[in-house]
């Protein structure tokens, strides 16, 4: 009988997952609800959630909840860590939009890298990139105050932002240092990526130097892990 109980339960939240009324991402109410919506004890609902879960459906989060997985699917390589060039190619109906763009005073960290005094503000812009209405990564730049005279809001959400930046600014971009991190969604990454707290994201720090080794940006980028590999080509010399 108890057998019967957690097969049906299962069949009804496969079938809902399956349908999309449970989208990919979102929780699915928790156990006591279940029991009360399907007449059934807790074991009865954990039978059902483990048999979701081997089958890949859900994912199960110790402290938070159960999770509607999100299909398994083909990642967007990110190649030389030129994610703007990769993204053109990959994804050309991406869209980027303008979160935040004001003058703050940033990070011990940040305002070490930039060489900025104490009391010294800089441009803060924070950035979303969209693709077929779902969210993929979201950026946060770092720019001192002399730096930006020319952004406005029309190349800030320009793919080709650094380049256009560069030029407006007269300056030259030299190198990049670049590092990536793999890390757990924190709030702001599950508001911002309609992502479940703890899912997998990638976060990338880059600093733009200029030939004389002065900073000239700090750009955080965090992507979903789910959407996006990094692909790197090294070139041995004989």
């Amino acid at each position: 009988m108890i057998e019967i109980a957690y097969h049906k339960v299962y069949n009804v939240l496969r079938e809902k997952i399956l349908d999309k009324s449970l989208k990919a991402g979102e929780k699915i109410p928790p156990e006591r609800v279940l029991c009360d919506t399907y007449g059934v004890s807790r074991i009865t609902i954990r039978h059902a959630l483990q048999m979701l879960q081997d089958q890949g459906l859900v994912d199960r989060m110790p402290g938070r909840g159960t999770f509607v997985r999100a299909p398994k699917q083909k990642k967007m390589p990110i190649l030389d860590m030129d994610y703007e060039a990769s993204l053109s190619k990959a994804a050309p109906g991406i869209v980027r939009k303008l979160i935040t763009r004001e003058e703050i005073l940033p990070p011990e960290e940040i305002m070490q890298c930039l060489g900025l005094l104490k009391s010294e503000q800089c441009l803060l812009i924070e950035r979303l990139d969209i693709l077929n209405n779902e969210p993929l990564s979201y950026d946060k730049g770092y720019i001192p105050l002399n730096l930006s005279v020319g952004i406005d809001d029309d190349i800030i959400c320009r793919l080709e932002f650094l380049p256009l930046w560069a030029k407006r600014e007269n300056l030259s971009i030299s190198y990049v240092e670049s590092s990536t991190e793999a890390l757990r969604a924190n709030q702001i990454d599950s508001e911002r990526l309609r992502i479940p707290m703890g899912y997998p994201v990638l976060m990338t720090t880059e600093t733009f130097f200029s030939g004389e080794g002065n900073a000239l940006a700090v750009f955080i980028t965090i992507y979903r892990g789910d959407l996006f590999k990094l692909v790197s080509t090294i070139e041995f010399k004989q």
